[in-house]
C-alpha cells in the first residue's frame, strides 16, 4: 500500500527540553495506528507538527508523496489531514446540522443559508459512519460520545485522508467506548480495517 504520511527525523525542542528527538513515522493508506506512551513523551507534539501547528526544528514531512518543507495548518487541511482534539471544536449552542454544514458553506463562500442544502450535507456526513442522531438537536444537549462523532463526521466531509484523534476516549465513559457502532465505526465503515483495529484497541485498553 502507498504511504499517506511519512515523517522522518522530526526534532522539536522547547527551550532546553527535547520533546522530539529524530522521530520517524510512516502510515500507509487504510492503516489504523495508535500512539501510546506516558505523559510528556511527545505524542501531542508530533500530532501538532504533522498538523502544522508546530514548526519542527528538523526533519521532513511528506503527505501522499508530496514534501512539505514547512507544513502550515491550512496546508495540512488542504492535504487531507484532520485532527480531532479532546474538546472536539464544535459549537454547543448550534444544532447538529449547523455544526456539520457551516464549514462547507463557508468554504464555498456562500452568503445565504439554504436549509435544504444544510440538511443534505448533514445527512451525508452522518451516513458515512452510520451515525444515528437527531440532526435538529442542539449539540449541548447531546452526550459526549455523540459530540465526538459529530466532530468525526465533519472531518470526513472535508475529504480527510488522515484523521488523527488526540486521546479519543479520554472524555468518554467505559460504557460509551464499548457502544456498538461507536468507537469502532470509523475503521469499520470508512477504512475497512475492523479486525485489526478492534484487536489492537481492546488489547491496549484491556477492555475485552
Amino acid at each position: 500500500m502507498e504511504n499517506i504520511l511519512s515523517v522522518k527525523q522530526i526534532k522539536k525542542s522547547f527551550g532546553g527540553v527535547h520533546a522530539l528527538k529524530g522521530v520517524d513515522l510512516t502510515i500507509k493508506k487504510g492503516e489504523t495506528h495508535c500512539l501510546a506512551g506516558e505523559n510528556g513523551c511527545g505524542k501531542s507534539t508530533i500530532i501538532k507538527v504533522i498538523s502544522g501547528f508546530y514548526k519542527p526544528d528538523g526533519g521532513s514531512i511528506e503527505v501522499d508523496g508530496k514534501a512539505y518543507p514547512v507544513m502550515t495548518p491550512a496546508e495540512a487541511i488542504k492535504a487531507g489531514i484532520q485532527v480531532i482534539y479532546q474538546d472536539f471544536s464544535i459549537f454547543p449552542n448550534l444544532t447538529v446540522i449547523e455544526n456539520l454544514a457551516f464549514n462547507q458553506v463557508l468554504a464555498n463562500k456562500k452568503k445565504f443559508v439554504n436549509k435544504k442544502e444544510f440538511r443534505r450535507i448533514a445527512e451525508e456526513a452522518v451516513a458515512k459512519i452510520n451515525f444515528d442522531v437527531d440532526l435538529d438537536a442542539l449539540v449541548e444537549t447531546l452526550p459526549v460520545a455523540d459530540k465526538q462523532l459529530i466532530a468525526i463526521s465533519r472531518a470526513l466531509l472535508d475529504n480527510a485522508k488522515l484523521i488523527i484523534m488526540d486521546e479519543p476516549t479520554t472524555a468518554l465513559t467505559k460504557k460509551e467506548v464499548k457502544l456498538p457502532g461507536r468507537t469502532y465505526c470509523i475503521p469499520q465503515t470508512y477504512r475497512r480495517e475492523e479486525y485489526y483495529y478492534e484487536i489492537k484497541f481492546k488489547s491496549l485498553c484491556n477492555w475485552t
